[in-house]
């Protein structure tokens, strides 16, 4: 379940801003960082979801191409660091 911190860092990951739980109206943001409106924050929850995944998937391809680079799985790299 998408949290208000999730939208706002999909929306503006620059930072700038501080959220309290789930609420628009606890959201402050800091002096230069053009506030979001209540619509974007609301729809924001509507997608927050897949581009999660998008970013768990780019993170993961990452890894593998690190991995495919050393040559090595990940399994070995378990042996590595356990």
């Amino acid at each position: 379940m998408a949290k208000g911190s999730d939208v706002l860092l999909m929306l503006i990951p620059t930072g700038g801003w501080v959220i309290t739980g789930d609420d628009f109206d606890s959201i402050q943001y800091d002096e230069g960082v053009t506030p979001l409106s209540k619509k974007e924050f609301l729809d924001g929850f509507n997608k927050v979801d897949a581009w999660k995944a998008d970013q768990d998937q780019a993170r993961e391809n990452e890894r593998a191409a690190i991995l495919n680079r050393l040559g090595i799985t990940a399994e070995e790299v378990a042996l590595i660091l356990g």
